[in-house]
């Protein structure tokens, strides 16, 4: 089972916003610092290069940032714009059928191409 039809299944009432609200807390547990956007990134998968058997490494495109002031406003906006862009349900990024994703996120400020740089293997 994969980590959304988990919560699904424990909370069927409430499982988008406990999702919701475990994003945003990591995010502040990982930043030190509360996020003020959810941005939107449209991400792909991209060849690295053939070493170990080649490698890949997720690339992701700007799409948009909304602004948010609080707790609660964050959690609401993260909900629905993961329902806007049908997140919830979308296939693995790896599966062959699968062009793009959507990434729906907290963050410190707006929506930015990452990498900034390509990644070499070491």
């Amino acid at each position: 089972m994969s980590y959304i039809s988990d919560m699904q299944a424990f909370y069927p009432k409430s499982w988008r916003q406990r999702i919701a609200i475990n994003q945003y807390n990591g995010f502040e547990e990982w930043e030190g610092k509360k996020p003020v956007t959810v941005t939107v990134h449209q991400t792909t998968l991209r060849y690295g290069g053939p070493e170990e058997g080649g490698w890949w490494f997720t690339q992701g495109e700007p799409e948009k940032t909304y602004c948010i002031f609080d707790k609660k406003q964050a959690i609401k906006t993260f909900i629905e714009v993961c329902d806007e862009y049908e997140t919830w349900e979308q296939p693995s990024l790896g599966e062959t059928s699968t062009q793009y994703n959507w990434e729906v996120s907290f963050a410190s400020d707006s929506a930015r191409r990452y990498p900034e740089k390509r990644p070499h293997y070491c």
